[in-house]
């Protein structure tokens, strides 16, 4: 037997991928955004698609600059992701006010945290509005991770990357099978 939940909860079924912080500048200003809702599209060309609500100020940085880049995180990092996401980037200097300290990218014009486990720097191809969010559809053109976290993919174990459930709720991956 089933037990049915609310049909606008159906993502919590589904939506197992990492919550990442995505970074994001135009015209010196420089914002950083937690995302759940990212994933990879092709990888050859080497795409991927992250859903951003209309209205924040992510979305107006990436629609002018043309990039972004998406930050793996750890568990470790959990309390700045949630602290960056329950401010608005649009009057405050989110960075600046949680001391989130930052790195040069190495392709794109946008910093990546310091603190994350592994970056992706991305060139946005295109942007589709549905329903208040736009979703865009980007080229990873430099992806790096610290080496004691990627074997063959993300060491699991070591990596702990922050996954949203759904509300307040958050788990940290553990346990990788061969």
């Amino acid at each position: 037997m089933f037990k049915k939940i609310p049909n606008e909860e159906f993502y919590r079924l589904i939506n197992f991928g990492p919550c990442v912080i995505v970074t994001s500048k135009y015209k010196g200003k420089t914002n950083a955004a937690p995302i759940a809702w990212t994933m990879p599209v092709n990888d050859e060309p080497q795409l991927l698609a992250i859903a951003v609500a209309e209205t924040h100020f992510t979305k107006e940085l990436i629609a002018k600059s043309g990039s972004f880049v998406v930050n793996v995180v750890s568990g470790k990092a959990l309390p700045t992701l949630k602290r960056l996401g329950n401010v608005s980037g649009r009057k405050t200097d989110k960075l600046k006010k949680f001391k989130v300290e930052t790195e040069k990218g190495t392709e794109v014009d946008v910093p990546h945290l310091k603190e994350c486990i592994g970056f992706i720097e991305c060139r946005v191809k295109d942007g589709l509005l549905y329903s208040g969010v736009r979703v865009f559809i980007a080229k990873a053109v430099c992806s790096k991770v610290k080496p004691e976290f990627y074997k063959n993919g993300l060491v699991l174990e070591k990596a702990g990357v922050v996954h949203h459930i759904g509300k307040d709720v958050f788990a940290v991956t553990g346990k990788r099978i061969f």
